[in-house]
């Protein structure tokens, strides 16, 4: 069956120039402009149902909403959606899936997340999460992750205000993706991947944030088997990433890294 996704927010601005007042050490005050952030609240409903709301950076909103519902356990490729539309103004999208799924109110707890993320219903047959087998990656592309990293992002550059996550597909590309929450920046990366049709098992992602269980969680839901970080774990990731074969890798740089 054909598959329509219509995403008519391309042309939302991601950023915008404000005029700032500056105090400098000396006393002396000044005016300067100012490139900040702009937040895009997202409604994602599938077959008539409202499932969660999201506070996010207006790119890439597909591969968000798509990524999303991924590491939720609603789909698992892109090939279970049928239809895909999101508004001008990008705070509304609405899915069909090619099956009828029965939805249920949300009882997990909400994520670490650093915006305003709500998850309003799950599936009530959600997939449960699988071990995979782990995968030992290559250091050459830990490395060259990292260092595609330290190049940073176009709207960091602008305006030091966002996290990154990057993906690495099964064919070598690396893909990044940048958002205000990181967990958006993740779940945008595990879009692009279904949107690619990458195998998920042959694939790596590199996330800029730590890595508490809920950032392992979605890797594992993704069936993603190495999840990077130039940051730290927390113990109860580590456990959870040894009770699903995930492998992590923190402090990961471009010359050096700790696998767990």
């Amino acid at each position: 069956m054909e598959k329509h996704f219509h995403n008519h927010a391309n042309e939302i601005p991601k950023t915008e120039t404000l005029t700032a007042r500056v105090m400098k050490v000396s006393g002396e005050t000044l005016e300067t402009e100012d490139v900040l952030i702009r937040e895009q609240d997202l409604e994602v409903s599938v077959n008539g149902t409202p499932v969660v709301r999201l506070c996010c950076t207006p790119e890439h909103l597909t591969e968000l909403v798509l990524g999303r519902l991924c590491t939720e356990g609603i789909i698992r490729s892109a090939e279970e959606v049928e239809h895909l539309f999101i508004c001008g103004e990008g705070n509304i999208a609405e899915l069909r899936l090619s099956s009828e799924c029965d939805f249920q109110p949300y009882t997990g707890a909400e994520p670490t997340c650093c915006t305003a993320n709500q998850q309003l219903w799950e599936r009530a047959d959600s997939r449960e999460p699988e071990a995979m087998t782990p995968v030992t990656p290559q250091p050459e592309e830990v490395f060259q992750m990292a260092e595609v990293f330290r190049k940073d992002g176009e709207l960091h550059r602008s305006t030091s205000g966002t996290h990154s996550c990057y993906i690495r597909l099964e064919d070598g590309r690396i893909l990044g993706f940048e958002d205000i929450g990181r967990h958006n920046a993740l779940d945008k990366a595990v879009g692009a991947m279904l949107l690619e049709g990458s195998d998920p098992g042959k694939c790596m992602l590199y996330t800029t944030g730590r890595v508490p269980r809920d950032m392992v969680k979605k890797a594992v839901a993704a069936r993603i088997p190495v999840l990077v970080s130039k940051a730290v774990p927390t113990a109860e990731a580590v456990r959870m990433a040894k009770q699903y074969g995930l492998t992590l890798v923190c402090r990961a740089w471009p010359d050096a890294f700790s696998i767990y």
